[in-house]
């Protein structure tokens, strides 16, 4: 009688080296994958399998690999998610006597020996990474998990934008028609009244949509005190347990009233109130939005420490058009994309309720429908594609030129600079303002020429 003989799948050092790693939120390599299909090549075993979905994995979009919850979330349930790939084809109790094999892995990763330090810094070598995707809130203008700052002086329609932007938001709509990440939105309602609500609800008038995903803080929130953010995430939890959605957005409406009594000038008060809003946007995974006022001097940006600026990642300066009903919404700083174009939107009134004294209450909603701004200064009529750094730009030169000042690249460049503006750019808008005829450079002097001198 012959005794028939049962072969013991042995797992390779290639595929446990590639489910080691991934059970660990790391990258496996093309090569190792490789070596691991060719050793385990029936994909009726275990293993075989277990290689096979492995290669399934490695093909993955990155979008995909988002929305499955293996990336772009909680590293802890990125990798609960992780193993419980793995737990399908050989089993929980076999996949964690495979993360204790200490011998193991050090044989097959001896640069990860426990003996040798190694840095816990993020690092990456040259352009890796350089086609990694910028996810936004509201595409081209709120970058995900960023803080993002509108100004403008009072009566410049700043608060109806951020109400539209975070009714898009909450209602999954499209703003301006880019693209949004739908989900719930907190917004911190510091000056108080009823102005919030009823814009919220002309808004849901306007589009026919509820906006349950919209939460108000119907009081300031301080976030120089640990006390209140922690408040801030307790309700960004509570609101992501009752209605299953993640809070993509968080609004403070306004800085001055959300600062607890510290001096907006003080670096080291507004550092405190940059560290606040950091804890927010890392342990939510949500945008934070501040509305803020411009200071005295308008051309001079939003008032208040330059450090605040300098920690954002988008600004945005907003003011009225002319005496209408309708705000231009220029784009003073974009850390890590092109700028949004400069554009007008206009506001239309909607009635919302009669008073106990028959007066109609009523309030306004942001159309968002870009369109050409109206500029003032009929020097600049007619030019489009105008953002608020070629404005800036435009006015620095001008300035300059009219009080027979040096007027050089390196002076305004300096002029700019003094005011906050990150100039990286600075030479694609001395190109866009000599290409539409606004300013004459010479070598290094610049100098102003209106349109009207150039049809002359």
């Amino acid at each position: 009688m012959t005794e028939q003989i049962t072969a013991v799948e042995v797992v390779s050092d290639a595929l446990f080296a590639c489910s080691y790693l991934w059970a660990h939120g790391r990258p496996y390599s093309r090569s190792d994958l490789e070596k691991a299909l060719h050793q385990h090549k029936d994909t009726s075993t275990r293993y075989g399998k277990l290689v096979a979905r492995l290669r399934t994995l490695y093909a993955m979009p990155y979008e995909d690999m988002c929305t499955a919850g293996f990336l772009n979330t909680d590293k802890d349930k990125a990798i609960k998610s992780r193993r419980a790939v793995l737990m399908e084809e050989i089993g929980e109790e076999e996949l964690y006597e495979w993360l204790r094999d200490l011998e193991r892995v050090r044989r097959v990763f001896p640069e990860s020996a426990p003996q040798q330090q190694r840095t816990k810094l993020p690092l990456s070598r040259g352009s890796e990474g350089f086609n990694a995707r910028q996810d936004y809130v509201v595409k081209h203008f709120l970058p995900a998990q960023s803080l993002c700052s509108i100004y403008g002086p009072s009566g410049s329609y700043k608060s109806f934008l951020a109400v539209s932007w975070a009714c898009h938001i909450a209602a999954g709509r499209r703003w301006a028609d880019k693209k949004v990440t739908p989900g719930a939105v907190l917004y911190v309602v510091g000056e108080g009244g009823v102005g919030v609500p009823r814009r919220i609800k002309a808004w849901e008038q306007v589009h026919k949509q509820q906006v349950d995903n919209l939460w108000l803080v119907n009081r300031p929130v301080f976030p120089v005190r640990e006390k209140e953010v922690n408040e801030v995430l307790l309700a960004a939890r509570q609101i992501e347990e009752e209605t299953g959605a993640p809070v993509r957005l968080v609004v403070i409406d306004t800085l001055a009233r959300c600062f607890g009594g510290n001096d907006e000038n003080d670096a080291r008060d507004m550092g405190a109130f940059i560290e606040g809003c950091d804890v927010i946007k890392q342990k939510t995974g949500a945008t934070v939005l501040v509305v803020h006022h411009s200071g005295k001097d308008e051309a001079k940006g939003a008032r208040g420490s330059s450090s605040f600026r300098a920690a954002l990642d988008a600004e945005f300066n907003v003011k009225r058009e002319g005496e209408g009903k309708a705000l231009i919404l220029s784009c003073t700083k974009m850390k890590d994309a092109e700028e949004p174009e400069r554009h007008a939107y206009d506001l239309r009134m909607v009635e919302l309720y009669a008073d106990e004294d028959g007066e109609m209450i009523c309030s306004l909603v942001v159309r968002d429908v870009p369109r050409e701004a109206k500029e003032i200064d009929p020097d600049l009529a007619g030019v489009s594609k105008l953002s608020g750094n070629h404005m800036a730009l435009w006015q620095a030169i001008r300035s300059r030129t009219a009080k027979g000042e040096p007027c050089t690249l390196a002076v305004i460049r300096d002029d700019l600079k003094a005011t906050g503006i990150d100039t990286k750019h600075f030479a694609r808008w001395v190109k866009k303002l000599t290409d539409n005829g606004l300013i004459i450079q010479s070598g290094e002097v610049l100098k102003v020429q209106s349109l009207r001198e150039v049809g002359q």
